[in-house]
């Protein structure tokens, strides 16, 4: 999809290049992370595939095609480009920032209009609502939404994104990650993503370009960069704590466990010889309609006599099936639990995961690590 050969930047005031005989082939439908320090050169690299800034010397070719022989223009209003602050027009409102490179091609008002609801919507901000608002009413989080949304307009085949969650607090940008690690299922866009940050990296790339004065230390994916560091380098950037980068490796989709249910209106005797049937120590409590009120556990069964109805606990904060088991060890912390549920579409629970899950999943991880190395 892209593919740099032999590309170099070099600028006039430089004894060096910024990029140094670059060799990179991203594939359609990935998201690949650029990562390294400030001054590495990932920024002039991503900017170098819209023609921001123009290369020195070598060829960078989109589908196959030279982009030395496509206008600008054209080049740029086929790329999505998201920054840090978002860019967005602060006279202009929310549905007006989204529909600029649309209105630049030339729709439709009701082809632009149903477009921008549709992304708003995308984004789980009510069109009604943000449709006609300007970006000082928004957050932080909800103008990054925007900005990806205004990105998003007409539909490119590529995005480049520069460091889009890095100005926001760390619980606003896991979520934001979460949120668009879910809708690149959904659109499976090829991605360029430049961060200085390692974790997020590992969170969010398929694959991961690490970069170093200009050249290109190492190029894999997260688990080959993680599990064979090509210098020391490489180890420095991703630093220590191996077992919490391998979780942020492990969605919660690939550990958590079914939950049964059971009516309100059963007793507690029935709950309890479903739990030891089944061997579990919690269970879903819904009501005739399959609604869901709660949960109830092994030891509020076991000490009381009550209902299943006066046992209820909430199902509080749940993670994503997309979720990292790093955010879930950070959410348990947060929320002062040893047990997570995990939420699907519409709010149904779809599983549920303990802080013995987490543990077994990182030292089964590991042990297959020591294998494969």
């Amino acid at each position: 999809m892209i593919r740099f050969e032999k590309v170099v930047k070099k600028y006039n005031y430089q004894d060096k290049a910024a990029v140094d005989n670059l060799d990179l082939h991203i594939n359609k439908g990935e998201i690949c992370m650029l990562v390294g320090p400030s001054g590495c050169g990932k920024t002039t690299t991503m900017k170098m595939i819209n023609k921001l800034i123009k290369a020195t010397t070598g060829k960078i070719y989109i589908n196959e095609m030279d982009i030395e022989k496509v206008d600008p223009i054209k080049l740029r209003l086929d790329i999505g480009y998201v920054i840090q602050d978002t860019g967005l027009f602060p006279h202009m409102t929310i549905a007006e920032n989204i529909a600029t490179v649309p209105m630049e091609k030339g729709w439709d008002r009701n082809k632009i209009r149903h477009r921008v609801d549709e992304l708003l919507e995308l984004m789980e901000l009510d069109p009604e609502i943000y449709r006609d608002k300007k970006p000082k009413d928004l957050s932080g989080g909800q103008r990054q939404r925007v900005g990806v949304a205004r990105a998003l307009a007409a539909d490119p085949p590529i995005m480049l994104m520069d460091e889009p969650f890095g100005a926001l607090d760390p619980i606003t940008r896991g979520k934001l990650q979460d949120e668009f690690l879910r809708l690149q299922e959904k659109i499976g866009k090829t991605i360029v993503f430049v961060t200085h940050d390692m974790d997020e990296a590992i969170k969010m790339g398929d694959k991961i370009a690490v970069m170093r004065d200009g050249k290109l230390v190492q190029f894999g994916t997260p688990n080959e960069i993680l599990s064979n560091p090509a210098d020391e380098f490489v180890s420095e950037l991703i630093g220590g704590n191996g077992s919490l980068k391998i979780m942020n490796l492990i969605k919660c989709k690939d550990i958590m466990r079914s939950i049964p249910n059971i009516d309100v209106d059963n007793s507690v005797d029935e709950a309890m010889k479903l739990l030891l049937k089944l061997g579990v120590r919690n269970i879903l409590v819904t009501d005739k309609g399959q609604g869901l009120l709660g949960y109830v556990n092994y030891d509020s069964l076991a000490n009381h006599k009550a209902t299943l109805k006066e046992l209820l606990k909430p199902i509080g904060e749940t993670v994503t099936p997309k979720t990292t088991l790093q955010d879930t060890l950070s959410k348990m912390f947060s929320l002062g639990r040893k047990t997570v549920f995990v939420s699907g579409s519409r709010g149904r629970v779809d599983g549920i995961i303990t802080m013995d899950d987490l543990l077994k999943a990182v030292s089964d991880n590991d042990q297959s690590s020591d294998i494969i190395a």
